[in-house]
């Protein structure tokens, strides 16, 4: 009964999403401190190994007596499409990102370039129509990212490895946008945690064939159970729980209430890198990404304010 009861409270939820966006922000620095001891094809790969081997115990749990427990091969190359763009490319590129740059501009610049990434795709592919806030929420966006860009200097790092290191991290929020926009479809037929499983078990079978020449080359019993330890983190909490719970976050109080916990990564994301890796960003760069944050609320809200309607006649997502 208490069970229940629990599960009924929206706080429950509430406390959920907080938990996931704190797993998500602190990915981030455990994704830095990875790439630091094995290759980033490596790195890519545990995380999404653990994840995957995770996600389908998960599923096999809560889809106890369901039917719903495979996706017909019609939809298949369709999600194994969202494998190559969201898990394998988004990782490599995420990871590659990271051994050039800091995960503080990591976790700046992806979770605020992906909605707009998403949104523009949106309109030159799906027609989509946007009002004239979001047209000035991707403007500010766009002076936020320059004065980000703007901001990098040389710290003890090279400026065109960081660079290089941030445009990476543009790349792999492309590949979010786009993974985001292809997933829409086949995400309102299915369960999302159904579709991500399948699309990260395709992802992490890609990322173990870019792996494959690095994996001879490392001295797996030199690394002690701290390194263990990160990568369970990683795959089983940052990646497989937080998916889970957005997904129940989203079920039980709607799309539009819980994106909005999502403008907390970017925060979560830079405290941990200042006091966990001693990183930081200049001036610029603080400035940069609040303003992108702005933006991204411009060019959010029409979308939340939509969801918002469907939600409150009890049209909550189903997964």
């Amino acid at each position: 009964m208490f069970g229940t009861r629990l599960r009924n409270n929206q706080l429950f939820y509430y406390g959920l999403l907080v938990i996931t966006m704190l797993f998500w922000g602190s990915a981030f620095v455990g994704s830095k401190i990875s790439v630091g001891m094995v290759p980033p094809t490596v790195a890519a790969l545990l995380r999404f190994g653990f994840a995957t081997l995770f996600m389908f115990t998960l599923i096999l749990f809560i889809t106890k007596g369901k039917k719903e427990k495979t996706i017909p091969k019609t939809h298949l190359p369709r999600i194994a499409l969202l494998g190559l763009i969201g898990v394998a490319l988004y990782n490599l590129l995420f990871f590659w990102g990271l051994s050039f740059s800091y995960s503080s501009d990591g976790s700046v610049m992806i979770p605020t370039s992906s909605p707009i990434v998403t949104a523009l795709l949106a309109v030159f592919f799906l027609k989509d129509k946007m009002s004239r806030k979001q047209y000035l929420g991707l403007g500010i966006c766009l002076a936020g990212g320059i004065l980000f860009f703007a901001g990098v200097h040389n710290d003890g790092k090279l400026v065109t490895q960081r660079f290089l290191g941030d445009l990476l991290f543009l790349l792999s929020a492309c590949c979010w946008g786009l993974y985001t926009m292809l997933g829409n479809k086949v995400l309102k037929q299915f369960s999302p945690l159904l579709v991500t499983a399948y699309a990260m078990l395709t992802g992490t079978v890609i990322l173990f064939l870019f792996a494959l020449k690095d994996l001879s080359s490392i001295d797996w019993g030199s690394f002690d159970y701290r390194f263990w330890m990160i990568q369970l983190y990683l795959g089983i909490f940052s990646t497989a729980l937080a998916n889970w719970f957005y997904y129940m976050g989203v079920k039980m109080i709607g799309a539009a209430r819980a994106s909005a916990f999502m403008y907390c990564v970017p925060v979560i994301g830079l405290f941990l890198s200042t006091t966990l890796l001693h990183e930081t960003l200049t001036i610029a760069q603080l400035a940069g990404s609040v303003i992108m944050i702005v933006g991204v609320w411009f060019v959010n809200r029409r979308a939340k304010d939509a969801t918002l309607k469907l939600h409150d006649k009890g049209k909550a997502i189903d997964t």
